[in-house]
């Protein structure tokens, strides 16, 4: 769906990553190809399909044949997902490219809110969409403030980072910063790339309002779970969602400053303490 008022032909690239959540999935393809854009404003959209056996693919492909569905093994996880998507887009060289998690459920007007943040003289400017707990209404994900290593939503214009629930990055940032680091399998690879892009002047701006919707992670059965045995919690913070100890070292040097040592072992002090 497009609006009346254009500035000029737009391309952007949306890049999704999806595995066992059809009904999700179709959603959120449902509401990106129902945004109301500027006028002349192509949007393409490859999703990385990482083998869901749910039918996902088939039922995308059905649905939306316009979407170009890639199939990945199963072990590509959100971050290796992303990567391939934006390997896939970067050759066709849209000005923008649309991070977009497919729980997340977009109001009709989110990316035009977004590209009005991002459409500057100074293209580099990272766009981010304030997202809302769907059950709570309170905000859950987007521009992410970091004091002395602690993440929380920021509660200014800018942020430090962001959560790529639905993230728009321009062409001279992308040609900047590339895609997101080869190291993270499935978790950090988004605050990575924020507190990188903000080391380098780029500015990471926030809507100023909801623009979309998106359920929030559960605790439970994860390592930051409490209620499980220490032991558990320790093997769960080596899988892929969780804190991989490779994956978090690379994390803490390329982004925690000289507390690196520290906050490389802050996760195991965690669970040893019972916090």
């Amino acid at each position: 769906m497009e609006s009346e008022e254009s500035p000029g032909m737009i391309n952007m690239t949306a890049l999704i990553t999806s595995h066992n959540r059809r009904n999700h999935t179709l959603t959120c393809l449902e509401r990106l190809y129902g945004q109301i854009l500027p006028a002349g404003t192509h949007l393409g959209v490859i999703l990385v399909d990482d083998g869901s056996n749910d039918g996902t693919a088939d039922a995308v492909q059905k649905q939306f044949p316009q979407v170009r569905v890639i199939k990945g093994s199963g072990n590509l996880y959100w971050c290796g997902g992303m990567r391939e998507a934006w390997k896939a887009a970067a050759p066709d060289d849209p000005e923008y490219y649309l991070l977009l998690n497919d729980d997340t459920h977009l109001r009709e007007d989110a990316l035009n809110r977004l590209l009005k943040i991002v459409i500057s003289p100074d293209s580099r400017i990272i766009g981010v969409a304030t997202i809302a707990d769907d059950l709570t209404g309170e905000v859950n994900y987007g521009a992410v403030h970091n004091s002395k290593g602690l993440l929380r939503p920021s509660d200014s214009e800018n942020g430090d980072t962001f959560n790529a629930n639905c993230v728009v990055v321009p062409r001279a940032v992308f040609k900047e910063l590339g895609i997101l680091h080869h190291t993270y399998t499935h978790a950090m690879g988004d605050t990575d790339y924020g507190i990188q892009a903000t080391r380098r002047g780029i500015v990471i701006k926030k809507s100023s309002e909801f623009l979309g919707t998106c359920g929030s992670n559960p605790v439970t059965g994860t390592w930051r779970d409490k209620t499980l045995p220490r032991i558990q919690r320790l093997r769960l913070l080596q899988q892929p969602k969780g804190l991989p100890f490779r994956e978090w070292v690379v994390f803490c040097k390329r982004n925690m400053g000289w507390k690196w040592p520290y906050t490389s072992i802050s996760p195991f002090l965690r669970i040893l303490v019972g916090r």
